[in-house]
């Protein structure tokens, strides 16, 4: 039988492929794969293209001696990547699956896949986006927001707001991630991952500051027309201030009528107490699928290990999350 995919080795080649896709997020580019590469000796990227039509970067993870294909680890989608304007997925979901015979899962950019959904299975999650940013004033994109939202945006908080200055700026902020992981019981990145973000030229890291304290920070990453809502953390002790909030609706406000078009706020498991803060910001919800062929995993939100983790003392905490890490994706 004919391979359907082709593995592309040569690290020059793919790139110039990758230059050629109409869409490719803020992880579909070689420092990130070769930067988790280092960070995780149990993962390894692999690259095919599906004749002339599309790419797709796989991560082959092992775990408990078995290995799986992902697509793509630490980001809620990853591919394909379209070389051209139309593909028929459930023909190429046909050839994926009878090439890789092993345990392989793939989740599609809505933005990717569009409408179809033909033999597809809908993952566990939904992602939010702001719409025609480029093309909306500050007043639409408030009248589009929930009216307890507007209120508390256009309220009075005694922070302010910018961007992140050093490095012990960014531990802190690091800080602040893993106390805001264990009160909402979730398994923190690794710092090295705020380390790249702080490096990378398509990323900004925003702080909001209370008398000179960092009291909260988020991540945004930048790919093509969209800005992506990463990571966020905060002081607890402040948060009668929002200023996750604060911070989140001055990029908005930032890039409103600006290049890009999407403002991604990131994916959310269903059921998700996030997926109502998410709606406010008069987004619109959209279902993340998938082809996969293993079964649906348990699920960590549920399960007793996770609501022990508030109680770990921080360098135990960090060290267990670093060790089932690779156990989630």
């Amino acid at each position: 039988m004919e391979n359907k995919f082709l593995k592309i080795t040569n690290k020059n080649e793919w790139q110039d492929l990758l230059n050629k896709v109409f869409l490719k997020t803020f992880f579909h580019n070689q420092d990130w794969e070769e930067f988790l590469e280092k960070e995780f000796p149990w993962l390894k990227f692999e690259h095919y293209s599906y004749g002339d039509k599309a790419l797709l970067s796989l991560a082959r993870v092992r775990v408990f001696g078995k290995e799986k294909l992902i697509s793509h680890p630490f980001c809620e989608y990853g591919g394909p990547l379209p070389l051209v304007q139309s593909i028929d997925w459930a023909i190429f979901e046909k050839d994926l699956l009878e090439e890789f015979k092993e345990p392989l899962r793939i989740r599609f950019h809505p933005k990717v896949v569009g409408g179809l959904t033909s033999g597809f299975r809908q993952a566990e999650i939904n992602t939010y986006f702001i719409e025609d940013l480029h093309i909306k004033t500050k007043e639409q994109l408030l009248n589009s927001f929930r009216k307890t939202l507007r209120h508390l945006i256009l309220g009075k908080h005694p922070i302010n707001i910018g961007l992140l200055e050093n490095d012990d700026d960014l531990k802190y902020l690091y800080k602040l991630y893993v106390q805001t992981a264990k009160r909402n019981m979730f398994l923190p990145r690794p710092f090295s991952f705020f380390r790249f973000f702080r490096n990378s030229k398509d990323a900004k890291i925003v702080l909001a500051r209370h008398r000179n304290k960092v009291i909260a920070g988020s991540i945004f990453l930048f790919y093509d027309k969209f800005i992506q809502y990463a990571l966020n953390a905060s002081d607890w002790r402040f948060g009668n201030f929002y200023p996750n909030h604060l911070i989140l609706w001055q990029e908005i406000f930032e890039n409103a009528g600006g290049k890009y078009e999407v403002f991604d706020l990131g994916g959310t498991g269903v059921g998700s107490e996030l997926e109502v803060f998410k709606s406010g910001w008069g987004a619109k919800k959209y279902p993340i699928f998938e082809i996969s062929n293993v079964k649906k995993e348990g699920h960590f939100r549920g399960s007793k290990l996770r609501k022990i983790l508030p109680f770990l003392p921080d360098f135990l905490f960090k060290k267990l999350s670093s060790r089932l890490l690779k156990y989630k994706l």
